[in-house]
């Protein structure tokens, strides 16, 4: 992607806009910035398929009623360090912020806090969540369910989420420690930008309806094709997993039964589940020595000797974490596609998008 196929938008404007946005479909305004920092914060740190390219989607959701304008949450049973909660069609990022919140009010009193939530919606990027743990030095861990894109190893037939996971380890000066991906080869917005930049998708993304390899993301997006899992049986191992250790373990919705961010939803909600956990360190060797033990950790891993083509050898979050401060000063590069959607966004709902 060249210079010419992208406009620059500040994480500032990106994030006002975004506010401005939910605010004018009916977000109250304290949410609505919860939701935005989000949203904006994952094209902050490089993860343009899960940032404001979705936000077209999020809107027609609330404007249709498929999405709750305000979030609402209900304690079904807690016990000890563990909550279940249920959303209510909360929209995600609102949900995942909650959710996590309340794990790591639970970790720092008893040490660990367990809370799985049902019928909320699509979140966006899960590290992001799991990084909330941060804030007071604790580790995060989420997953989650999704609607479906993938079918089961050895199958055909679109039924399982690409269930993502993810974990945040605080790293002291060092960007954190964060690992964040779905249990399908890539995710489905990759497919979803590829379509919108007019390319193909490169040969081992995705299978057609009838299980053929697809370059086309029509093939996907349209015509029942599915994501490939990971790691082939890994990953769908895993992707079943984290639906049992959410919709499962709390009575939700199994992926083959929630409503797709982009198509109608007839009942009002998505209904995807998610699961957060917080753990406190102290409870182990101790805040301080974990972080300084996790420094040490990296520079012995990053120290060690790279292979032919390789300059540096990074560890999960790093790159994010650098383009995230690089980011922050000189903007946000955004596909140009992207960029319509969202001035067309702008004209339609009336507020202020501002693009160098």
């Amino acid at each position: 992607m060249t210079e010419a196929d992208t406009r620059i938008i500040s994480y500032n404007n990106l994030a006002e806009f975004c506010q401005s946005a939910y605010e004018a479909s009916g977000v109250p305004a304290d949410e609505a910035a919860i939701a935005a920092q989000y949203l904006a914060r994952s094209d902050l740190r490089g993860v343009t398929t899960h940032g404001a390219m979705r936000l077209s989607a999020y809107i027609h959701r609330l404007e249709q009623g498929w999405m709750r304008r305000a979030s609402r949450f209900e304690t079904l049973r807690r016990k000890g360090a563990t909550a279940l909660i249920n959303a209510f069609g909360t929209m995600g990022y609102l949900s995942a912020h909650y959710g996590m919140g309340l794990a790591t009010e639970l970790a720092a009193e008893h040490g660990i806090g367990w809370v799985t939530m049902i019928d909320s919606g699509h979140f966006g990027t899960a590290g992001l969540f799991a990084m909330r743990a941060l804030e007071k030095d604790f580790i995060g861990y989420l997953c989650s369910n999704s609607a479906p894109q993938m079918a089961p190893f050895g199958g055909r037939r679109k039924i399982i989420g690409n269930n993502p996971l993810a974990y945040a380890f605080p790293a002291g000066s060092r960007p954190p420690v964060v690992l964040d991906f779905s249990c399908t080869t890539v995710s489905v917005g990759q497919v979803i930008l590829h379509a919108k930049e007019g390319r193909t998708i490169p040969d081992g993304w995705a299978v057609d309806a009838e299980g053929r390899p697809a370059t086309d993301p029509s093939d996907v997006i349209q015509r029942g094709g599915s994501l490939r899992p990971m790691a082939a049986h890994k990953g769908y191992g895993l992707a079943l997993a984290h639906e049992i250790l959410t919709a499962v373990l709390g009575g939700g919705r199994w992926t083959m039964h929630i409503n797709d961010i982009y198509k109608p939803a007839p009942d009002g909600i998505q209904g995807t589940c998610h699961s957060f956990m917080a753990i406190d360190p102290d409870c182990f060797l101790g805040r301080r020595e974990f972080i300084e033990e996790i420094g040490r950790y990296i520079e012995a891993v990053k120290n060690s000797p790279t292979a032919e083509g390789s300059d540096e050898i990074l560890y999960p979050g790093e790159k994010s974490g650098r383009i995230e401060a690089e980011r922050l000063e000189s903007g946000i590069p955004m596909p140009m596609p992207v960029v319509r959607e969202l001035q067309e966004l702008a004209v339609r709902l009336g507020v202020k998008l501002i693009v160098e």
